[in-house]
């Protein structure tokens, strides 16, 4: 028998049928569908995907965005001034003790605490603060301000775990910062400084600032930050279902 046929031994196989033709790769049977839809089920894949990052940036967003920056921003505040003056007034959460001998700038602060405890918020911030802090509320703080900085120094982080760690952090700063309202009066006109300086501390802690700072080059890029919007193309096995040899091939040999 001449011709294609007699090289394959299984009658002509029309090259315009899609559906039907040997996969090259595998060496096994006809392949059924075209590349069209054998790629479907990675598109599915893909967009399926899509769609899980898409919720892991969102929450990777919100742990290092505005609000939880804020609240972080107060804690960061309040630990400053909470540390700077400790030794000549006392620590946080502690009373002064009677008959204790205030410097002049903190003149007033015992009696600004007493007119405070009058105020039902304001014990209940401190009850609140003292029960979430297990009775070490400087230490708490410390852990509160330290882990909103290593959400955002590790970008490449769990961000369910990341999340987490933000959404505690910002709400026992905001606690903490209601409790130590005294504090916070109690640095006057360096309030300001204390609250740039906190904001200021969170956003150099990301790398996206680092980048930023040196124009764009050289830094990673943030993880899930959004869908590729390169070329895309098959996969191997997808572009060698496509290939077909001319018929001379086998005639010639």
């Amino acid at each position: 028998m001449e011709g294609g046929s007699a090289a394959t031994g299984a009658g002509p196989v029309a090259e315009s049928d899609p559906v039907a033709r040997v996969d090259p790769v595998a060496g096994a049977g006809p392949v059924t569908g075209g590349v069209g839809a054998r790629s479907g089920g990675g598109a599915e894949g893909r967009a399926g995907g899509g769609g899980g990052k898409s919720a892991r940036a969102r929450l990777r967003a919100w742990s290092v965005g505005w609000t939880a920056g804020a609240a972080h921003t107060l804690g960061a505040a309040l630990l400053m001034v909470t540390e700077f003056v400790r030794q000549d007034v006392a620590g946080l959460g502690e009373k002064v003790p009677p008959g204790a001998e205030l410097p002049g700038y903190a003149a007033d602060f015992r009696h600004l605490v007493d007119i405070l405890d009058g105020q039902w918020w304001f014990r209940a911030a401190e009850e609140v603060r003292d029960a979430v802090a297990f009775g070490e509320p400087r230490a708490a703080l410390w852990a509160a301000v330290c882990a909103a900085l290593v959400v955002r120094w590790n970008p490449q982080g769990p961000p369910l775990v990341q999340g987490l760690l933000s959404l505690v952090g910002a709400f026992y700063c905001v606690v903490a910062a209601v409790a130590g309202l005294p504090y916070l009066a109690l640095a006057g006109p360096a309030l300001p400084f204390a609250l740039v300086t906190g904001a200021v501390a969170l956003a150099v802690a990301a790398p996206g600032w680092w980048r930023r700072a040196r124009g764009g080059e050289g830094g990673r890029p943030e993880p899930d930050a959004g869908p590729y919007g390169g070329p895309t193309g098959h996969s191997v096995a997808s572009a060698a279902h496509s290939v077909r040899l001319p018929p001379s091939t086998f005639q010639d040999q």
